[in-house]
């Protein structure tokens, strides 16, 4: 009997190790499947837990949003009741004071009023001192090299400056009658004339400190100002489009260009700002044949770039800049006749 219990447990012994096997490894994908599962179970709660952080988070938006919307409503309509309230305050003082006009006559913007309210300044002391000062300034630097070339000491350079500064000064103080007064052709050809004048008595104070031959050349120089100007202008232009000047072409093509202005030289006194200058005070025609006359004085400066020794590239970045620049002042001509002579 006991024999046959050691035989039999000899021969149950590797099924009973392959069941504790068996078991063992039955254990461990239970184990293993449990774990998965609270683990999914807790990814779920987290997700579950965001999505009512996430609807707490939106309904309180929501809540913020409405009260904010209810505010504005609120502040929308006080304005419009303040505005209601503004606009019948305005009818009844228009209804009160004799020979106003309608109430529902719509006010209009006076760009001439605005500019003439400006042009008071005139009128003060400090201010006309200032504005000479200014035009004293940049004619010493437009200026200086024509005093340099005429030898002028610092006290006739600085004379010279003051008389000019002062001329430009009281064409302009002459200019603002067209702010506050009549625009009509004859009142405009007026002007233009006591502007001529005030430079042919200038010309001859300016005469009486240089004499006969300085007065000449400085008068030559004159015609050529606002030419100089742009051409420094059109030089910085050049430089970055990478087509510079050097200095001796500068100075071969400023040459050109005086002698070719001087073909069609004026009496009227340079605009050192670059606008329209006395252009502004033409007719529609005259500004129109000046136009005609300046493209010819380009095209023959054109021409002759080459002898200074310009590139192709730098003739054709010269003609760019020459008709930017007509049109910057035919715009701007247009637009302070529309703003100071309205039709």
């Amino acid at each position: 009997m006991a024999y046959a219990f050691a035989v039999m447990s000899k021969a149950m012994a590797p099924i009973l190790a392959l069941v504790a096997v068996g078991g063992a490894a039955f254990s461990v994908v239970q184990w293993n499947a449990r774990s998965a599962a609270e683990a999914a179970a807790a990814d779920r709660d987290r997700r579950i837990a965001a999505m009512e952080q996430s609807l707490r988070d939106a309904l309180d938006a929501a809540k913020k949003s409405a009260d904010e919307l209810g505010i504005e409503k609120d502040n929308v309509a006080r304005l419009k009741k303040e505005r209601d309230a503004a606009q019948e305050k305005s009818k009844q003082i228009a209804t009160d004071v004799p020979g106003a006009p309608a109430a529902e006559a719509k006010p209009q913007f006076d760009i001439r009023g605005m500019l003439g309210g400006f042009a008071k300044a005139f009128d003060d002391p400090e201010q006309r001192k200032a504005m000479k000062g200014m035009q004293e300034q940049m004619v010493g630097g437009a200026y200086a090299k024509i005093f340099k070339d005429l030898g002028l000491s610092e006290a006739d350079s600085k004379l010279v400056s003051e008389l000019l500064g002062e001329r430009n000064f009281l064409a302009m103080d002459k200019g603002r009658k067209l702010l506050g007064g009549k625009t009509d052709d004859a009142t405009v050809a007026e002007l233009r004339k006591d502007i001529e004048t005030t430079k042919t008595e200038y010309d001859a104070k300016v005469k009486a400190v240089l004499g006969e031959e300085k007065s000449a050349k400085l008068n030559a120089y004159e015609q050529t100002v606002g030419d100089r100007r742009s051409l420094d202008s059109m030089a910085r232009d050049f430089d970055r489009k990478g087509y510079a000047l050097d200095e001796p072409q500068k100075d071969r093509l400023t040459k050109i260009m005086t002698e070719e202005r001087l073909k069609n030289p004026s009496n009227e006194i340079p605009d050192l700002g670059g606008g329209p200058g006395m252009q502004m005070l033409m007719s529609d025609a005259e500004a129109k044949a000046r136009q005609q006359q300046e493209e010819a004085y380009q095209q023959r400066v054109n021409a002759r770039a080459t002898e200074a020794g310009l590139t192709p590239d730098q003739v054709n970045a010269l003609a760019e800049s020459q008709k930017r620049q007509n049109e910057r002042r035919t715009f701007s001509r247009t637009m302070g006749r529309a703003f100071l002579m309205p039709k």
